[in-house]
């Protein structure tokens, strides 16, 4: 029975041990803090000297998991754009709250996790959702942890727990769907015939790969004509102006054809403000009718509209998302780098790029050029293989000859040692 001081995932612990009982309490990181520690655990060891130490109420006060999962979901939204806040809402009071309800968050077991995904999968949720949902309760208990109320976290191998879920309810194995040429021309047509205000819209989501938000976040000073280039920083999800998803800016090369679209947009807009009496042009690139930025649901609503026209021509219904992996498709067929195509996504790790779009890469290689080395000039024959009952022709003389092996050498006995 004894109190100790120790150093553990970058912050000093008083660990006390007292009839069979282990307790753990974070004191923190700095000198202070050890000094505190130091004076804590005397104090506690002084008093299982005299008799009178008893472990702290708080170690049998219960943890309920719902009051952890709703604080947390306090405490923390401010740190989560708002898209994801908005998820994680759902998340929590929709799936984790209804059933975990209170149960005491250290008596949850893997077993318990893999039950909550057995019945969501029942209630028809995908495995990526369940995953979602699983990471919040994961982040939970990492908290916890960190504050030494929990000793240990149960989910925190939930990423390989569901891989095996998905696995075994899979039917197929998922790849990425990308339109085709043919498809594109077919939607850029449709587009300019019926949608011409969403025309340039469409041409700058297949030209660039960039996200939905950050086409309607965009302004008309994040354009260079000259270099002919445009800068992503900032974008509109829920409704609201955030940073792009990866919280970086990024520069982007415009093709002609889409610089070209949007002069001709941006000399429409000057038009337009003389008619309908604007002080100036519109900052938004893409901006609605009384120009403000274009609201994501009625982007949406056109959307819409314009892939039901376009399927009866036979394009394939697939998500407005489609556009950027048919842009990182076509950049990596025409063998741009990972990185290069990832900083241009926007993706923090180019490994997220190559595991999405590994399709993509160029399989077979036959130029090998890289690794010719020795005499260039000499011509390579290959060998003739000769048919069963042939004579062989054009094969290198045998080793052994047509007499046997070669007779062993006279003498060779005597001049050589056993020994």
């Amino acid at each position: 029975m004894a109190a100790k001081v120790n150093w553990d995932r970058d912050a000093w612990w008083v660990i006390t041990h007292h009839n069979r009982r282990r307790t753990k309490k974070r004191i923190g990181p700095t000198r202070a803090h050890k000094r505190q520690a130091d004076e804590i655990a005397k104090k506690i060891n002084a008093a299982l000297a005299l008799g009178s130490f008893s472990m702290s109420k708080d170690a049998d006060e219960p943890i309920p998991c719902d009051a952890e999962l709703l604080g947390w979901l306090h405490t923390y939204a401010t740190t989560m754009k708002p898209s994801s806040e908005i998820s994680a809402r759902g998340l929590v009071g929709k799936h984790l709250v209804p059933h975990f309800g209170t149960i005491d968050l250290r008596e949850i077991q893997e077993s318990d996790l893999l039950e909550f995904a057995r019945k969501k999968l029942e209630e028809g949720l995908s495995p990526k959702t369940i995953q979602n949902a699983l990471s919040v309760l994961r982040r939970v208990l990492n908290l916890a942890m960190r504050e030494g109320r929990v000793s240990r976290n149960p989910a925190s191998r939930v990423g390989e727990l569901m891989r095996r879920v998905d696995r075994r309810v899979a039917r197929e194995v998922p790849e990425v769907e990308t339109w085709s040429r043919g498809e594109i021309d077919t939607l850029l047509e449709v587009a300019r015939e019926h949608e011409p205000s969403f025309y340039p819209a469409l041409l700058f989501l297949l030209s660039t790969g960039v996200r939905r938000g950050e086409l309607l976040g965009l302004k008309w000073t994040d354009l260079d004509f000259d270099q002919r280039c445009v800068c992503i920083r900032r974008a509109i999800t829920a409704r609201q102006l955030t940073t792009p998803k990866s919280g970086r800016s990024r520069v982007l090369k415009m093709t002609e054809p889409l610089a070209s679209e949007l002069f001709d947009l941006l000399a429409l807009r000057r038009r337009e403000g003389l008619e309908r009496g604007w002080p100036e042009v519109p900052e938004w690139v893409f901006c609605s009718t009384t120009g403000s930025h274009w609201d994501e649901r009625n982007f949406n609503r056109v959307w819409y509209r314009l892939r039901r026209r376009a399927q009866k021509h036979g394009v394939r219904p697939l998500k407005l998302h489609t556009t950027r992996h048919t842009w990182a498709t076509f950049a990596l067929q025409a063998r741009k780098s990972v990185r290069w195509v990832a900083d241009q996504l926007g993706h923090a790790d180019p490994a997220l790029t190559l595991r999405v779009y590994a399709h993509a890469m160029p399989e077979e290689e036959s130029d090998l050029s890289f690794a010719e080395f020795g005499d260039p000039g000499r011509p390579y024959t290959a060998p003739a293989v000769a048919g069963v009952g042939e004579e062989v022709r054009n094969l290198p003389e045998p080793l052994v000859g047509r007499q046997g092996l070669e007779p062993w050498t006279l003498g060779l006995k005597a001049r050589c040692s056993a020994n």
